[in-house]
């Protein structure tokens, strides 16, 4: 009995020593140091280290979780907060391999949530981070409440938006709900204003979602609003009010939030919009210029970029009161109008040269992030995928149509060209302020804005609507078709012989 004892113990003595060794064994400080450069994309850290996507981690290994001053937790954080959670290094362990995870073993809950996606698989680069993060000593556990901005340095005024008390100052405005439509098309809108400026409402859902770029079935976990990408497009006139209330749904995993290139102050937004899974928020602003304007999600620090090139992009167009002129200021108009969303992706590939695949919003942010600094795109496409805007998807119109295109694109510069047809008029900046150009081959769009080109077809057939690097639209798939109907004009274009050499 007594041998049996003493085995029992030492085998339980062995059991906890293999245990605990995955959690105990000391971190290597500058290996961890490196590795955290995964993390500083939502992380800050240091002297003047303020918090970002995440909170700051200094002085993290030791204090209560959910308790850095000034940051907005989420739900599961907060409830391990309120259960006695501390980040020990053991518990830090057994977070970092899978915060969602964590955080449901923890709370017996299998709904519970974790704002922080990234995981980080490896036992040693864990322990290592570990290391490195207890060098950093923090400032003392504060009681004070988490602020509600999570973006940027805007001073919070309570009054912005629709929030406050009293009287709303625009209650004697009419108020008109926009409903949106999948690109390429266009809400319904009035080319020339109809009486004074109005308050359009609009709602954007954000969707976290799988989604196939291309024939061959390479997947992503896209970020969307209203499921769509490009976002869809809103219209309005100029002096108008435009109201913007943006959901992120409890079955989403990633803040999210609003910047719009045609607002005024707050980050275009992106300042007083950050909004949690499981929460709404709505942003007034005056559209007070005329234009062809970009609009995107806007988290800090890398997570822009991450956003951006999941998807996350559309566009806004405040038309002039009177409508649209010409570079002598006659009125022109247009019978269609088609929104072309130009979007590069940075697919991680395996070890052998595959397209990976992810389950969940923000599982690859560690890969797409150093797949994003290559600067080199895996697809670059039209509407959200290749072939999008061909066969069943092309743009229509008719001989004699005037067609105006919005062409966006949120990061990079591109050249639209329509094979076969001209820009009659084109706003390349997207402003309606400025007289357009005349007769362009092509056109080009800054990273970071919308364009617009207004064409009449003179011919029927099938043009090509495309990025003139012909490399990105060839072989990465920024190419669409418009396909025109009506009568051939031999005037224009005639086949005059063709055959065995004369």
């Amino acid at each position: 009995m007594k041998e049996f004892v003493i085995s029992t113990i030492v085998a339980f003595v062995t059991a906890v020593g293999v245990i605990s060794s995955a959690t105990a064994q000391e971190g290597n400080v500058e290996a961890g140091k490196k590795i955290f450069r995964k993390c500083a994309a939502c992380h800050s850290v240091g002297e003047n280290a303020k918090n970002r996507v995440g909170p700051v981690l200094n002085g993290v290994v030791g204090r209560p979780a959910g308790s850095f001053a000034g940051y907005k937790y989420g739900t599961g954080v907060q409830a391990a907060n309120a259960k006695g959670l501390i980040w020990s290094r053991e518990e830090l362990f057994k977070w970092l391999a899978s915060p969602r995870n964590y955080l449901r073993d923890y709370l017996d809950d299998r709904k519970a949530k974790a704002k922080m996606a990234f995981r980080l698989k490896d036992e040693q680069q864990r322990r290592d981070v570990i290391a490195y993060l207890e060098t950093l000593d923090g400032p003392p556990v504060s009681d004070e409440k988490a602020a509600d901005i999570t973006h940027g340095n805007t001073p919070f005024n309570p009054t912005m938006g629709s929030v406050g008390s009293g009287a709303d100052p625009l209650d004697g405005l009419e108020r008109v709900r926009q409903e949106l439509v999948l690109p390429p098309f266009a809400p319904k809108h009035n080319q020339v204003a109809k009486g004074g400026p109005k308050v359009v409402e609009v709602e954007l859902v954000v969707e976290e979602k799988k989604w196939v770029l291309d024939g061959d079935g390479t997947e992503i976990v896209a970020l969307t609003f209203n499921g769509s990408i490009p976002a869809p497009l809103i219209v309005v006139h100029e002096g108008d009010y435009v109201e913007v209330t943006l959901i992120n749904p409890a079955t989403n995993l990633m803040e999210h939030n609003i910047d719009l290139h045609a607002a005024t102050g707050a980050l275009g937004g992106a300042a007083i919009t950050t909004v949690s899974p499981g929460e709404q928020t709505t942003l007034r602003f005056k559209a007070t210029k005329a234009g062809a304007f970009l609009y995107h999600c806007a988290p800090e620090g890398s997570m822009t970029p991450y956003h951006v090139t999941h998807g996350m992009t559309g566009s806004i167009l405040v038309l002039p009161r009177d409508g649209l002129k010409d570079d002598k200021g006659q009125s022109l108009t247009y019978d269609r109008m088609y929104y072309v969303g130009e979007n590069e992706f940075y697919v991680p590939r395996d070890e052998n040269g595959d397209f990976k695949k992810y389950e969940a919003a923000g599982e690859d942010l560690d890969d797409w992030i150093q797949s994003m600094k290559t600067l080199i795109p895996t697809h670059v496409v039209f509407n959200g995928r290749v072939g999008a805007l061909t066969g069943k998807g092309a743009m229509k119109a008719k001989v004699g149509e005037n067609v105006l295109f919005l062409h966006m694109q949120g990061n990079r510069d591109t050249r639209p060209h329509i094979i076969g047809g001209h820009g009659d008029y084109v706003w390349e900046t997207g402003s309606f302020s400025s007289p357009p150009l005349k007769d362009q081959e092509t056109w080009f769009i800054r990273g970071g804005s919308t364009g617009a080109a207004l064409y009449k077809f003179r011919q029927p057939g099938v043009y090509a609507y495309l990025n003139h690097n012909l490399i990105e639209a060839v072989e990465l798939g920024a190419a669409g078709h418009v396909v025109v109907e009506g009568e051939w004009n031999d005037d224009l274009m005639k086949q005059v012989y063709i055959g065995p050499i004369k």
